[in-house]
């Protein structure tokens, strides 16, 4: 592992054993690989969430916020698709976290005139709620993290659970969630972040302008040293590094970490990038790949879950699935070059944030 205070590489064998993930799209079932895909209507998206009563306490249900049942249902089904019980570390990721806790346990003060309030809300206003809500349930006691480093937030997951490997964790589940919420959405707009006007995010790649659409989701997975029957692929590769300057397309940065990692950038078969519908970043985002991965099938992903810190857990989802069903959902697809996906590269960008992540089968 190197690092600097721009960069954090990582080289070495990760095995993704289980996977759930909840999103803008009917992906909680992992049998059905993006065959239905939902069209929504406007700058901000919501999950398609599931019946969470068959999976979580009803009791409990009536106490939890959207993003901690659709955060913990995801971890739990990640380790009920892994066949693991209870894990050696548990690391989440979040950007905003939950913050629309935060504002209402606020707002719940102010009304009161500082009087008494339910300690409910405060008690699911801290980002480490889910992972927390996550180890009570399984009566698991192991190292648990919750990391918000913005754009990198989900990438950190993953360095911890290199790092704990190299400790001799065994079995490990990784996880990023975030919601839509008044805050962020507003922020977002008044920065204008977000496309203004009613927009299809099927569509969203091709409008004239900028901005983008805001989403929400979660994505768990557990990683282990050792590949097993129900193996989806394997993470052999990580890179994170900030470009401060969006308008030059960072080939070098690129160059450099597939010279790490021993091989050439002509066996990627698929490109997944984190194209986002804002037409400034994503010519040259788009123009760069075109250069360096010319005869690589690439693919986006934003459109479907729209646009927030921990994306890349969605895109995570998306090569491991790719990899397991050794296809290329057509709705991704913005070049086919007709190659099989045994190597794959998710390239996400998040402002000045960007990171590549190496997936093969195996």
């Amino acid at each position: 592992m190197e690092n600097s205070n721009e960069t954090m590489s990582v080289h070495g064998e990760i095995f993704i054993n289980g996977a759930s993930c909840i999103s803008p799209q009917p992906t909680f079932d992992n049998t059905a690989f993006l065959t239905e895909v939902k069209t929504h209507a406007s700058n901000k998206i919501y999950a398609v969430e599931p019946n969470y009563s068959m999976y979580l306490d009803a009791i409990a249900i009536r106490r939890m916020s959207r993003i901690v049942k659709f955060g913990t249902t995801a971890g739990l089904m990640a380790l009920k698709d892994s066949g693991i019980e209870n894990p050696d570390v548990i690391s989440t990721a979040t950007g905003y976290g939950l913050l629309e806790m935060s504002q209402r346990f606020l707002q719940d003060c102010v009304a009161s005139g500082e009087g008494i309030v339910s300690p409910t809300t405060f008690i699911q206003s801290t980002h480490n709620t889910v992972s927390a809500n996550i180890a009570i349930i399984i009566g698991c006691n192991a190292h648990n993290n919750t990391f918000s480093q913005k754009g990198f937030s989900f990438e950190s997951t993953l360095y911890d659970a290199f790092l704990m490997m190299q400790e001799g964790a065994k079995k490990i589940l990784v996880g990023a969630y975030e919601e839509v919420g008044e805050f962020n959405y507003a922020a977002m707009l008044q920065a204008g972040e977000l496309k203004k006007e009613p927009c299809n995010n099927l569509e969203t790649f091709h409008y004239n302008n900028n901005g983008c659409i805001l989403g929400e989701g979660a994505a768990f997975f557990v990683l282990e040293n050792e590949k097993r029957a129900n193996t989806y692929a394997k993470l052999i590769g990580f890179h994170t590094f900030l470009n401060g300057d969006n308008s030059n397309f960072p080939i070098e940065e690129i160059e450099a970490f597939f010279a790490k990692q021993g091989i050439e950038t002509s066996a990627v078969d698929v490109v997944l990038t984190g194209i986002n519908g804002n037409k400034q970043s994503d010519n040259v985002l788009q123009n760069g790949i075109e250069e360096i991965f010319a005869n690589s099938t690439t693919a986006a992903f934003k459109h479907l879950c729209g646009e927030y810190m921990t994306a890349t857990a969605f895109a995570f989802w998306i090569a491991a699935m790719m990899l397991k069903t050794n296809s290329v959902p057509d709705v991704l697809v913005l070049k086919n070059a007709n190659r099989k996906p045994t190597t794959i590269l998710v390239y996400n960008t998040y402002l000045h944030y960007h990171s590549l992540m190496l997936f093969q089968n195996v």
